[in-house]
């Protein structure tokens, strides 16, 4: 089973904060589970976090992702199903995208990266990992109030 690493942990409690304060309710998506003879199986998810925000109550999707690497974010990370889903969650006019904390370099940010970001790299064949060059700074947020 998918442990709980720091960037979840922080995004949790930044919820829970926008759901008390009734700004959005956000939750995360539990991993599905496979009950087997042989044990339990973790089985494909959409992505991490999914809800509404407020006022109009507009779709809310992103999936939360954690790298040590200090140039380059891995392309490795990202599941075909999560860019998939996304795009689609975009394209229904939800906003979507992945929180990717670099968590080497910005111990309290994170970079709330645009799909078409991911997408261009996604699609090339030259890498296979996103340039930290290639992040933009009005892309990084404070963990804690990831939404500003």
């Amino acid at each position: 089973m998918k442990k709980t690493n720091e960037l979840e942990k922080r995004a949790n409690r930044a919820n829970l904060k926008y759901r008390k304060e009734k700004k959005a309710l956000i939750q995360k998506v539990p991993t599905p589970i496979l009950y087997t003879r042989k044990g339990l199986i973790a089985q494909q998810s959409t992505v991490d976090y999914t809800g509404i925000i407020a006022p109009n109550g507009q779709g809310i999707a992103f999936d939360a992702k954690e790298t040590k690497n200090k140039t380059s974010f891995p392309l490795k990370n990202i599941h075909q199903h999560q860019l998939n889903f996304l795009n689609l969650f975009e394209e229904l006019g939800g906003i979507a995208f992945f929180l990717i904390h670099f968590k080497s370099i910005y111990e309290n940010e994170a970079f709330k990266t645009p799909l078409n970001v991911v997408n261009k790299y996604w699609d090339g064949e030259e890498r296979k990992s996103i340039p930290l060059g290639d992040f933009q700074t009005e892309w990084l947020v404070p963990i804690d109030s990831y939404l500003k």
